[in-house]
Parts: C-alpha cells; structure tokens; sequence
C-alpha cells in the first residue's frame, strides 16, 4: 500500500508534462469568392529572393483534400508590368492541410512598383477554376538576389533555405536560377545547366568552414546543398556558377547569425 502514492504522482506527472506544440504560420494575405477562401501564410515577412508559401483553401469552412493551384505574382510599374519565378503547389495539401509552393520576387515594393497576387483555384469536381486576388502584397529588399549575364541574357540568382533562418551548423541550402522567357517578362525558365563551387567565409575571424556541399540540380530545377556556418556571426556565402567549360562568375551573399 505504501507504494500506491508514488504510483499516483508518477501518472500526474506524465500527464502534466508540456503538450505538443504545432508551428503556427502567421496569415499573410486572405481573399474570398461566394464559399471558397484562399489564405496565403508565410513563416516571414515577403522578401526579394525565395519565399516559401502555403496556402490554405476551404470550401464552406471545410479544407480542400485536392486543389490545383495558380500562382500568378504581377509587378505593376505603371507603363511596365512583369511577373517573377515561381513553383506552383501541388495538387495534395501536406500534412497539415496546407499547399506549400514558392515565390522568387525579383524586386521589393516600391512606391511607384507594387507587387499583387492572384491565384487560380481549381477545386476537384469543380468544372471551372476561381481566380482569386490577394491584393497588393508587400515586399521587402534583401541581398538574396544576384544578376548574371550569360549569353547576353540576364539569369537572376537567388541563395536561401528552404528550411527557415540560416543557424550554427549544417544549413540545407537551396540556388535557383532563371531566365525570362521572353521580353515581356511574364514567365521565367529554370537555368538547369550551371554548376556551382561553394565558399563560406567570416572575414572578421579570417577562415571558412568545412563540410559543405555544392548545390546540383534536381528534378524541380532547383540546385540544393549544404552550408556550415561553424559559428555565429556575420558571414559570406561565395557562390562560383559556371557553365560547360566557361567561367560565369562569383557572386557574393552576406548573412548575420
């Protein structure tokens, strides 16, 4: 019987302990038609560079198991108007019932230069597709975007992580790499022959780090690799790209741990 007491407090305390806790992606932007609504969550503010978005979309309150979705970003820069690289979700919500897609904005928001959101919605068994507008969307500068001419063509460079802020020790690191299909600039084609050397350096303290690795291309056409940042600090990511036999250049992304 003396045992009994011990017993009891043990249970308790197993039941008291911290609950589970589930990452709560702030709401960005919301749009709504008839019982459709479509919101856009992002882990940070909208920046120049790679934005990993999800979206949310229920239909009369209850979350879509399937939904096509359609990017479509638009720079308004009143005579001048252009859209910017993107992967579009798939078709299946993860596991959180959310559609996890990508924006890569070229430029930040500007007095004169706004950046809007639309975004098509084709539920199943929906014959035809919703478009939705998310409105005027801010977008702030970074130094994550980087310009290379190759070809006489202009290839615009992106460095991030797919995986949050960057932090001390191995960091999943992604490059992308497009071109504008044409003049118009409302479609951009991924660059998937560049090969890329990787250099991290803090040059305060005057060396680098070990255990990096290149980004190479996958299926999605996007280069992904490793970064080591050893220590917290300001650093500098050199990223060598070339092309075949021909040197393009080293482009530069300062980071702040």
């Amino acid at each position: 019987m003396k045992s009994m007491p011990v017993i009891v407090l043990s249970v308790i305390a197993l039941g008291c302990g911290p609950a589970p806790t589930t990452r709560v992606l702030p709401v960005l932007a919301t749009a709504t038609s008839g019982d459709l609504t479509l919101e856009l969550l992002g882990a940070e503010p909208l920046h120049v560079g790679q934005n990993y978005v999800s979206y949310r979309v229920t239909s009369a309150g209850v979350t879509a198991p399937h939904a096509m979705l359609t990017q479509h970003p638009l720079m308004d820069m009143g005579t001048l108007q252009h859209a910017c690289p993107l992967q579009d979700p798939d078709h299946e919500p993860n596991a959180d019932g959310l559609f996890p897609g990508l924006l890569v904005f070229t430029m930040a928001s500007m007095a004169d230069a706004t950046w809007s959101l639309d975004v098509e919605v084709a539920l199943e068994h929906e014959d035809v597709p919703v478009k939705l507008s998310l409105g005027a969307l801010t977008v702030g500068d970074s130094t994550l975007k980087q310009v290379m001419t190759r070809d006489g063509r202009r290839v615009t460079l992106t460095l991030g992580f797919s995986e949050g802020a960057p932090h001390v020790g191995k960091n999943p690191l992604v490059v992308t790499a497009h071109v504008a299909h044409d003049a118009m600039m409302m479609a951009f084609d991924p660059v998937t022959d560049l090969a890329f050397a990787l250099t991290p350096e803090m040059p305060a303290m005057g060396h680098g780090s070990s255990n990096n690795q290149a980004p190479t291309v996958g299926e999605d056409g996007l280069y992904r690799g490793t970064v080591n940042f050893s220590m917290s600090g300001d650093w500098v990511v050199h990223l060598g790209a070339s092309a075949g036999d021909g040197r393009v250049g080293t482009f530069d992304f300062p980071f702040s741990l």
